[in-house]
């Protein structure tokens, strides 16, 4: 009975879930600051509306600044014009609205709202996917679920513009795609299209899926003996309206575009301009070795939902066989073996091509919605399966899963992204990569003027990569805390200076004392004797989670 009243109002359920979660989403964005690259990834946004500008006003009319003074550059004289901003073409006005004083920030906190409202359409997208493949709206929740309490997607899913971005349309492109072929309709088509250009301007990676749900068009039409001219249009309208939206939308490509491909895809598959290395088990490492994305995966995701993955590959093949052999698939098959082969696709190159990559597994988080799926799947497979008290065990256990997350959550906010599993061990920070895009330094700064009340903070950072984010983190404080704030310049020999304070991002440190026991030449981080300085100096204020501290403010005094 009360499984019945459950499904009776499904509807209501589903509607009151989602907006909890999406307000509480909203919330909390204010809690997150600006990671390096934001700027960067605003910048872009302004050199494509450079080129729409130009179509219409010439070039005398085109922006060459946000209203923050964020420069847009000639996209040709861009070095990341193969991050595609599309995405974000509706949020293009915001660039040039008028803030006041505390113009930054406000802009950060648009931008970052606008970022979690594109993830949580990929959230709201796993739940029709996760509901068509499976037969059951609560397998819709479940996969939603997943996805939102996953920590560090969570909290990346409010700043991380490119690939927590490219992740939900990856989504929302399986989704339509099944609808494209389920329903093979003129809409359908535009639409299966229209999300593809989108997910493909935003990361190429994107353009595999289109062309594996394209594929399963074909071979859906064939083994069911349904080739006609109505259907061969409506695939041939996928194709083409693709190829024209993706052109309408990518400026970059207008001038020059075999030239632009090009780039897209050297870009895209290895990293070579990038001057740094990673952090990985305790050593830093360029490129990265053949188990570090498997490794990254595996310590960055919550336990059951690892494991329900590598389940959902075995019943999946199993399943396919099985249906191989009787000569009739069931209904979500296809789908997940397409999910199967994406993942392994990327997997298998970046294990054995070993390219150059930035830090974690975020250039491949496009891979966990379809690993989500196949999570869900093998729940599914199990409940089915089990009766009596074990299929309450099996249900318990994905529920306390869950119940972990919203608590981890909730403990470690706002600093989820530098989530590690228990599988990392006591102190991950010893051998793994915490905050390496600086977002814990608005914390960072909150946190110690807190401490130190009406007191004037003068503070600065000696190596390069901390200092960027301390200049960031003060330019989006909350007005209260800018005014009490002053960015102060250091030398580290003899640490002469006007500042009071000292901020380290500890990752710093960590590769410089990788480097000395590995005898490796000087990397991007180097600054001289910085480790062997600091112990002298008292600490301040840290910042710590999941065992670690990973961002620390040291009273140095001044000379």
């Amino acid at each position: 009975m009360l499984i019945e009243k459950i499904n009776q109002n499904s509807r209501i359920i589903t509607i009151a879930l989602f907006a909890l979660i999406t307000l509480i989403g909203l919330i909390v964005t204010p809690d997150y600051g600006m990671p390096w690259d934001e700027e960067l990834e605003i910048r872009t946004l302004g050199s494509n509306v450079r080129e729409y500008i130009s179509l219409f006003k010439g070039k005398t009319g085109e922006p060459y600044q946000s209203s923050t003074g964020i420069p847009f550059p000639d996209y040709l004289l861009n070095p990341d014009m193969d991050h595609g901003q599309s995405a974000y073409y509706p949020l293009a006005p915001a660039l040039f609205a008028d803030y006041g004083p505390n113009g930054p920030r406000t802009m950060m906190l648009i931008w970052h709202g606008y970022t979690f409202l594109i993830f949580m359409a990929g959230v709201l997208g796993l739940y029709f996917v996760c509901k068509f493949l499976m037969g059951d709206w609560k397998y819709g929740l479940l996969g939603s679920l997943f996805l939102f309490l996953s920590p560090r997607f969570f909290a990346e899913g409010h700043y991380n513009s490119k690939d927590m971005v490219v992740m939900s349309l990856v989504i929302l492109l399986i989704g339509a795609g099944i609808r494209f072929i389920e329903t093979r309709r003129f809409s359908s088509a535009l639409v299966f299209a229209f999300v593809a250009a989108i997910a493909t301007n935003t990361r190429i990676t994107a353009l595999f899926m289109f062309g594996l749900l394209g594929l399963l068009y074909l071979v859906d039409l064939t083994a069911k003996k349904e080739w006609n001219a109505k259907n061969l249009w409506v695939g041939l309208t996928a194709v083409f309206s693709f190829l024209l939206i993706s052109y309408l939308i990518t400026p970059a490509a207008w001038r020059t575009l075999l030239d632009y491909i090009a780039y897209v895809i050297g870009r895209s598959s290895n990293f070579a301009a990038w001057p740094g290395v990673v952090f990985f088990q305790g050593l830093v490492r360029r490129p990265v070795p053949s188990s570090y994305i498997p490794t990254m995966i595996a310590l960055t995701t919550p336990i059951l939902i690892l494991v329900l993955t590598l389940l959902g590959h075995i019943t999946t093949i199993a399943e396919f066989f099985r249906g191989v052999i009787r000569k009739t698939l069931t209904r979500e098959t296809p789908y997940l073996i397409i999910c199967i082969i994406f993942i392994w696709t990327f997997l298998l190159f970046a294990i054995i091509r070993q390219p150059i990559l930035y830090n974690s597994w975020r250039h491949l988080y496009f891979l966990y919605g379809p690993m989500l799926i196949l999570a869900v799947a093998a729940v599914r497979f199990l409940v089915e399966r089990a009766k009596g008290k074990l299929r309450t065990v099996i249900v318990a256990a994905v529920a306390l899963q869950l119940l972990v997350c919203a608590i981890v959550i909730g403990i470690s906010h706002p600093f989820q992204y530098v989530y590690y599993n228990p599988l990392a061990g006591k102190d991950p920070a010893q051998k793994y990569e915490f905050d390496y895009w600086n977002v814990s330094q608005t914390q960072m700064l909150i946190k110690l003027a807190d401490q130190l009340e009406g007191d004037q903070i003068y503070i600065c950072a000696t190596d390069w990569y901390s200092a960027d984010g301390l200049g960031k983190a003060i330019k989006v404080l909350p007005e209260a805390y800018k005014q009490r704030v002053h960015l102060c310049s250091c030398t580290v020999i003899g640490m002469k200076t006007d500042a009071d304070y000292l901020l380290v991002n500890r990752l710093v440190l960590q590769v410089m004392e990788a480097q000395t026991r590995q005898q490796t030449p000087a990397w991007i981080y180097s600054q001289g004797n910085l480790p062997g300085l600091l112990p002298k100096y008292p600490t301040a204020a840290s910042l710590q989670a999941f065992g670690s501290e990973f961002m620390t403010v040291y009273k140095i005094g001044s000379d």
